[in-house]
């Protein structure tokens, strides 16, 4: 029985390894051509001294060579052992993970790691968003089985694979194996939320919602009591939970918050001719800031609240682009998964229910038209005809309050002036279409 464990183990261990990558690196060519130069120059000059270079630097290149390739076979099942996990799997942008390396090695094949001298091993992982942010972390499995590293940018994070790489110190040659990971994303940063909620208008629901949202918000702890069961679950203070974690409800009002629903839509895609792919997706950082920050000032008002976004996704429950978890904690981590994607005409909106009011927050372009937008426009105002026919989709073109978010034209950065203008002008163009409420603002 211990046997037939022990050659699933293996069995397992070789499926998981998905193929051996052999890599000359770029010093490594490079010495290679000084060495062939050193022959030449020495057999053609009769020069002792740089044919003797030339055999120094070539037993350094076969010494590397002939190593690297020795202990990746020694290696290659221990590779196949090998697994690496990251926690916490969702964290705040700016937070710290953990990555954790393990071996589910058979028990006759349990022992010291063999070392050669100048011949390192390492195990790495590799981290990317869909668009293109990346992290790579390595780990020497012979010192530490952790590695705790700083997530500093938003976004969600996938790996194809980690590598258990065996290369020599000199960076002449790398020979790695390509480990199997889980599908979907491995860790999910989750934006800060903007210091003021953006003001909302459009709702849907109840047909006795008030026309403006009329309640009272305090950070006051004396206008707060901790909650009760049996307390109006619309009184609760979803911020203060969110910094907190703790439940309080607010005690100064005396109408319960109007039943609502509200999708927030977040338009990651960009104008190339305005944006940069990196001030892309540091406008679309800001987008997503903004839309938690809505978010939770809508649920604190009461409101059923989903967040949405442009492109194709992870599959999430059947829906993609779309949150199934409306708790703070879930919209916050949904709001991870947006990537800035180039504007494209077959760019895929997410189908948004008639009953719900939408605010959609999108980057300025240069051409205020869209078709990928104008077609969700269009069909959501034919799902929703009938039912709330007198409803308006919020639609507010966001632009950086800082040089770091300007983008680019013909290769030079744009001003800030420059993005506030083609905001306006997107802005005036859907204030045009029926049933639409458009505006631009600046970032908070």
């Amino acid at each position: 029985m211990p046997e037939s464990t022990e050659s699933k183990q293996t069995e397992q261990a070789k499926k998981r390894v998905t193929r051996a990558v052999f890599i000359p690196q770029t010093m490594g060519i490079f010495i290679l051509l000084i060495i062939m130069l050193a022959f030449i120059a020495g057999a053609v000059r009769r020069d002792i001294v740089l044919t003797l270079i030339g055999a120094v630097f070539l037993a350094l290149w076969l010494y590397c060579l002939v190593m690297t390739l020795l202990l990746a076979l020694i290696n290659r099942r221990r590779a196949g052992c090998v697994s690496i996990s990251i926690n916490p799997g969702e964290t705040a942008a700016g937070g710290q993970v953990e990555i954790m390396y393990s071996e589910e090695r058979p028990r006759r094949k349990r022992g010291g790691a063999f070392r050669l001298p100048g011949i390192l091993v390492r195990c790495r992982v590799l981290l990317s968003t869909r668009d293109s942010r990346r992290i790579r972390n390595d780990i020497d499995p012979a010192l530490r089985a952790s590695e705790t590293f700083t997530v500093h940018k938003r976004g969600a994070y996938f790996s194809d694979y980690d590598e258990f790489a065996i290369f020599d110190a000199l960076g002449f040659f790398r020979f790695s194996f390509r480990i199997q990971t889980e599908s979907g994303a491995r860790l999910l940063a989750s934006p800060a939320s903007a210091e003021e909620p953006l003001p909302v208008t459009s709702r849907a629901g109840e047909s006795n919602l008030r026309p403006e949202m009329s309640f009272q918000r305090s950070g006051n702890p004396i206008d707060h009591r901790p909650y009760v069961p049996g307390d109006d679950p619309r009184r609760i203070n979803w911020k203060l939970y969110s910094h907190g974690g703790e439940l309080f409800v607010r005690e100064n009002e005396h109408e319960p918050p109007p039943h609502s629903n509200i999708l927030i839509l977040i338009d990651t895609q960009f104008d190339p001719l305005l944006y940069s792919a990196a001030s892309a997706r540091h406008g679309v950082d800001l987008l997503c800031e903004n839309a938690l920050a809505a978010a939770l000032a809508c649920a604190e008002a009461g409101q059923d609240v989903q967040i949405a976004w442009s492109g194709i996704m992870e599959n999430t429950n059947g829906n993609e682009g779309v949150s199934q978890d409306n708790s703070p904690a879930g919209l916050a981590a949904a709001l991870a998964r947006p990537a800035a994607l180039p504007l494209s005409p077959a760019a895929v909106f997410p189908a948004a229910d008639g009953d719900r009011g939408v605010l959609i927050l999108a980057l300025p372009r240069a051409n205020a038209e869209s078709p990928a937008l104008d077609r969700f426009l269009r069909d959501f105002a034919a799902r929703r005809a009938g039912e709330n026919a007198a409803q308006t989709t919020d639609i507010v073109f966001m632009y950086g309050s800082g040089s770091e978010i300007g983008g680019r034209e013909k290769g030079r950065e744009l001003a800030f002036g420059e993005l506030a203008s083609a905001a306006e002008t997107c802005a005036a163009a859907y204030n045009r279409r029926p049933g639409v409420k458009a505006r631009a603002a600046a970032a908070q």
